[in-house]
């Protein structure tokens, strides 16, 4: 474990990041679905179920989820799987919302589902410890950035291509390692 996280700590050394990373222009971020590799797999960020879930998914995205492999990020969908436990029983709008979730998880397939090893959640977790520091993030919400850098890295490892929504945290991680093949969007 000593000679992984010194080689994460030097992939990633803290005392090299004390800049806040400014928003990028959305015109120089990754929107183009039609440059995603032609034989690249996808890797979704939980803002793809919940905007497939609500019918709020751009039709070019579904296009590219219908021709590719798709793999389900452990993290995202823990995610979406916080719903189920947060909703109040008693409330009756809890099951029109359980119920689209729970019948997604169903027709997940479990030879699909990555979850991140051990290297992965050190190194996601350095930089979202990073990133919390350098843009100024409270110190109650520091893990602000650590699912959406445990896809990251996920998407990193497996060589997917990440598709989110969440374009102001990724394009941040994309500033930190852009090398990482990811697919940004708006809602239609």
């Amino acid at each position: 474990m000593s000679s992984d996280a010194q080689s994460i700590i030097t992939r990633n050394d803290p005392g090299r990041s004390s800049r806040t990373l400014a928003h990028r222009p959305k015109a120089d971020l990754p929107f183009d679905p039609f440059q995603v590799p032609s034989q690249a797999t996808l890797l979704f960020d939980a803002t793809v179920y919940i905007d497939q879930l609500k019918g709020e998914l751009p039709r070019p995205i579904i296009d590219l989820m219908a021709a590719r492999t798709i793999l389900h990020g452990a993290p995202a969908l823990a995610e979406l799987a916080v719903s189920m436990g947060v909703l109040e029983p008693a409330d009756r709008r809890t099951q029109a919302t359980l119920t689209p979730i729970v019948e997604m998880f169903t027709r997940i397939d479990p030879s699909r589902i990555v979850a991140p090893n051990y290297e992965i959640w050190i190194e996601a977790a350095v930089m979202a410890g990073i990133l919390a520091r350098t843009q100024g993030i409270p110190k109650q919400q520091r893990r602000k950035f650590l699912n959406d850098t445990l896809l990251f890295l996920l998407a990193a490892d497996t060589g997917a291509v990440m598709i989110s929504r969440n374009s102001r945290d990724l394009d941040l991680l994309l500033q930190m390692k852009p090398q990482v093949g990811v697919l940004l969007y708006d809602k239609s």
